[in-house]
């Protein structure tokens, strides 16, 4: 037979004054005390892992908003790609993302967002910068993967004047040679004049600090520049490596995750050079599998960091899980 605890009166007499006290709580007493208004925003979204001996932070400056015809493919199978990966087939949220190194001895950052000249849900960097503990007066140079607004606008602040007072500006040269270029934006269709805008407005902010580099050259000990034109004439990968550890920054190499990972040769209609566009693609993809390199995407959902393997002709891109170090 189970023994019957000894309670002493003492504890009798406690427990029923407890049990009374709860019979005259008044029956519209709440149950929780959390009521608050919703706050209606995201939090800034700051990543940070590490590579080798560097340190790399994810920073999302925002999104960009996009209608599915922006992909250049039959809008049936668009839609039934979005559906299969989980996205709205109405209008797609594509992050706009941007990469800080640290490797012990300079801060680079690679792209910087578009500031507020993509919108409200955008412009977040000196936010990010912040929460991750750097001041733009930190940031050695900034390596452009192209100069299109959602990468090269974030340079400059709104009052016209630059972000990173001390940065030097890197962009490939052919980039460069195509956007910079004022013969070039006087000849281009009226509905192109906008692309041409962070190109402007980097130049009258920077100066001599603009920088231009070839393909294959070191930038900085432990980044190189890889070539990915098509999207952008100077469009660039920049390979990070320390150590045996890398990680390949792909820009615009991909938009679309749901449907470009699985079907690797749909373009958007941004790619300058359609074919070219998808070829690099094709390559820089088949250089991430191939050689197990990590990659980080401006577009991705963040924080945009991840490994590609091949399942059949389709791409399957893994997200790399968070990690404290």
């Amino acid at each position: 037979m189970k023994k019957i605890p000894n309670l002493s009166r003492r504890k009798l007499v406690f427990a029923s004054a407890a049990v009374a006290s709860l019979t005259t709580l008044p029956a519209t007493m709440p149950v929780a005390y959390g009521k608050a208004p919703l706050s209606g925003n995201q939090v800034i979204s700051v990543h940070r892992m590490q590579l080798g001996k560097f340190e790399v932070t994810a920073l999302l400056d925002g999104y960009v908003e996009r209608a599915p015809t922006i992909i250049a493919a039959d809008q049936e199978l668009v839609k039934n790609l979005l559906t299969a990966g989980g996205w709205p087939t109405d209008l797609m949220r594509l992050p706009v993302i941007a990469f800080l190194l640290n490797t012990g001895e300079k801060m680079v950052l690679f792209d910087s967002g578009g500031a507020n000249l993509l919108g409200p849900a955008a412009g977040r960097l000196p936010q990010c910068l912040a929460a991750a503990g750097v001041e733009p007066g930190q940031i050695d140079e900034v390596y452009i993967t192209h100069m299109h607004p959602d990468h090269m606008h974030g340079v400059v602040k709104p009052d016209g004047t630059s972000l990173f007072p001390n940065a030097i500006i890197r962009i490939n040269k052919n980039d460069l040679d195509y956007w910079a270029n004022p013969e070039v934006h006087a000849k281009a269709p009226e509905s192109m004049a906008p692309r041409f805008l962070p190109a402007k407005r980097a130049t009258a902010a920077y100066g001599d600090r603009i920088k231009a580099f070839n393909y294959g050259e070191e930038l900085t000990p432990g980044v190189r520049a890889i070539e990915a034109s098509g999207h952008s004439p100077g469009h660039s990968c920049f390979m990070i490596q320390s150590g045996s550890a890398r990680l390949m920054i792909i820009g615009d190499t991909i938009h679309v995750a749901p449907v470009q990972f699985p079907r690797a040769e749909i373009t958007v209609i941004m790619d300058g050079d359609q074919n070219m566009a998808r070829a690099k693609r094709k390559s820089i993809f088949d250089m991430a599998v191939t050689e197990d390199i990590p990659i980080a995407g401006a577009h991705l959902p963040f924080p945009g960091i991840g490994k590609l393997r091949k399942n059949g002709e389709a791409y399957v891109f893994e997200v790399i899980p968070w990690q404290l170090f």
